[in-house]
């Protein structure tokens, strides 16, 4: 089973803002999955069917849905690999208070170190300012008033999915946090923004627009004549959908331009209802869906823009995820701060604003930025590793060490600064006399620790062992050092015992790999080779310098191979390159 599957789904629907309480759904009996416009209708009474017989169901709906579901837009409608509809079926909906919440999702971690990393975005800054300045020449030539114009970022997580999550929930408090466990992947969701409610026969919708920083004044935000218009956009839009569903007199608005406080930003809302409305969920989402708040207005022309000007499909970001309940209730949220991780930990995640007419491109960018800030600012579990030489008086390969950890603290969105680490490893060698080990960790907030030891001189012929466990290639940490070593230190501890250097391992495949401190180098015909980084392995220090100055030359290998090599080595920064014998 990959990471970030599951055999057994499952669905969390939490508030650990105001509420403080969460829904789980389980006990899993069917799962609709909605491919095609054809199926659409069957598939909403399929829902409305499972919760008339007493089911709760967890519903991702992709933005793209919003096509389906419009005659105008249906020609516009992309090919994507995303279903439009997806539903899960479940027998219970317990509502836990936000301690119990906590409880089960700490039953789910099994520890292992957890997060994100290579996170980048699909769209270059200055292609987000031609798009925007499309869309204001679009706003000058009244087609619209506002479009909402998004971008997407790809990355990938590593770890155990309810650890994230976890993680997730501590750095973005939020009303409308979701969590769906499925036998592809997970959503992950910590939005802000209500899409829509139903108890009996009122429909409630809160948009959001308008952002400040946190450090702004919540006044500010709300006196801003930009936001209030962005805003008031978006109301008008969302009273006219809900109108479409309950009559005349029936849709108010309760609450105008609030602002609410999360951990990095202000976010301006508005409420709205509808009562008393007796439509069918198909009918609800033919009137609202998507979010008023996450197309701009008119709707129509506004979703046309989009598809024109993004480079492609949203996916859930910015549909709508919730939980629909025995009876018909429901509540979904607009899925904006969402992460959708398939099987193998490869993740994607969105951005976006609202563009009016006096919209400043450079800050509209910023903001967006801004939003995406809550992914950095996750506990970091793991540090990175650099274990130097120091020979009495340098530390010769210094430079080489240093790229790599920036390299690499820049795919886990570590902190790095390498004038404060250059310092601190002259601190910590300038007492030294004698060659030493110098062992070097950056923690997630680019804090530095640093430890020596006197390197005693290895005696005698070096053997090395056969790990007797697999490297799993995918794993995206392998290509970093970090503490995360558990299976390194067993297998280094097993071979230690029995006299021996390193222990080699293979990966899934078969393939040699590398040691559990080393690089591998093989002789085949006069020929030295060693594993490509494809097979899952550091790429190491002496392994890169061997390689560079052509030592050796990159090539699987396997068990074959290892037995019939005529010369083997394994090599560090600490040791340099040492002939070694494969123990029987």
């Amino acid at each position: 089973m990959l990471p970030f599957a599951t055999r057994d789904p499952v669905a969390l629907f939490d508030d650990n803002l105001v509420d403080q309480h969460a829904r789980h759904l389980h006990g899993l009996v069917d799962t609709i999955c909605c491919d095609s416009p054809d199926t659409l209708d069957a598939a909403f009474a399929r829902i409305e069917a499972a919760t008339a017989t007493g089911h709760w169901v967890a519903l991702a709906a992709a933005y793209e849905l919003g096509y389906a579901l419009e005659a105008r837009l249906a020609p516009l409608r992309p090919a994507s690999a995303t279903p439009l509809l997806r539903a899960w079926i479940f027998t219970h909906g317990e509502l836990i208070d936000d301690a119990g919440c906590e409880q089960w999702l700490a039953a789910q971690d099994d520890g292992r170190a957890t997060g994100l990393m290579d996170l980048s975005a699909d769209l270059h800054v200055a292609d987000y300012l031609t798009a925007v300045g499309r869309i204001k020449q679009y706003i000058r030539n009244g087609d619209c008033y506002q479009t909402n114009f998004t971008f997407g970022s790809h990355g990938r997580a590593y770890g155990q999915p309810a650890r994230l999550y976890r993680k997730l929930r501590e750095a973005q408090p939020v009303r409308y946090g979701a969590l769906i466990l499925h036998a592809d992947g997970c959503l992950m969701s910590r939005s802000p923004e209500l899409f829509v409610a139903r108890r009996g026969e009122t429909l409630t919708c809160k948009p959001m627009k308008g952002t400040a920083p946190i450090d702004a004044s919540p006044a500010a935000l709300t006196a801003s004549d930009k936001n209030r218009a962005e805003n008031l956009m978006i109301v008008d839009l969302l009273r006219n959908d809900l109108g479409r569903l309950a009559p005349p007199g029936g849709v108010a608005v309760p609450a105008l331009f609030e602002a609410e406080a999360y951990r990095t930003v202000w976010q301006m809302t508005s409420t709205i209802t509808a009562s008393p409305v007796r439509a069918s969920l198909a009918e609800i989402f033919r009137a609202l869906f998507p979010c008023g708040s996450v197309t701009g207005a008119p709707k129509i022309r506004a979703m046309q823009i989009i598809r024109e000007l993004e480079h492609g499909p949203r996916g859930v970001y910015c549909g709508a995820l919730g939980w629909i309940a025995p009876g018909g209730d429901f509540q979904f949220n607009v899925p904006i701060r969402t992460l959708d991780i398939a099987a193998d930990g490869a993740l994607r995640c969105h951005t976006g604003s609202g563009i009016v007419e006096d919209s400043v491109a450079s800050d509209e960018w910023a903001e967006c930025r801004l939003k995406l800030a809550f992914l950095n600012r996750m506990p970091g579990d793991l540090r990175l590793i650099e274990t130097l030489r120091f020979d009495g008086n340098t530390l010769p390969w210094r430079d080489d060490h240093l790229a790599r950890l920036a390299r690499s603290a820049a795919a886990l969105g570590m902190a790095c600064d390498p004038d404060a680490v250059r310092a601190a490893l002259d601190r910590a060698t300038a007492p030294l006399n004698g060659e030493h080990r110098v062992r070097l960790t950056l923690g997630h907030a680019g804090d530095i620790d640093i430890t020596t030891a006197a390197l005693t001189p290895l005696v005698g012929p070096q053997t090395v062992c056969l790990a007797d466990e697999p490297l799993d290639s995918t794993d995206p940490l392998l290509p970093h050092k970090t503490t995360e070593r558990a299976i390194y230190e067993r297998q280094l501890a097993a071979a230690m015992a029995r006299g021996h250097f390193d222990a080699l391992f293979f990966n899934e495949h078969g393939q040699l790999a590398e040691g559990a401190r080393s690089s591998v180098f093989v002789e085949l015909d006069g020929n030295v080779f060693t594993p490509p980084l494809s097979a899952g392995l550091l790429d190491g220090i002496c392994r890169r310098r061997a390689l560079r100055e052509g030592f050796a030359r990159e090539r699987p290998l396997t068990h074959d191979d290892l037995a019939r090599a005529s010369r083997l080595w394994v090599g560090n920064a600490l040791r340099g390159l040492i002939e070694v014998t494969l123990a029987d």
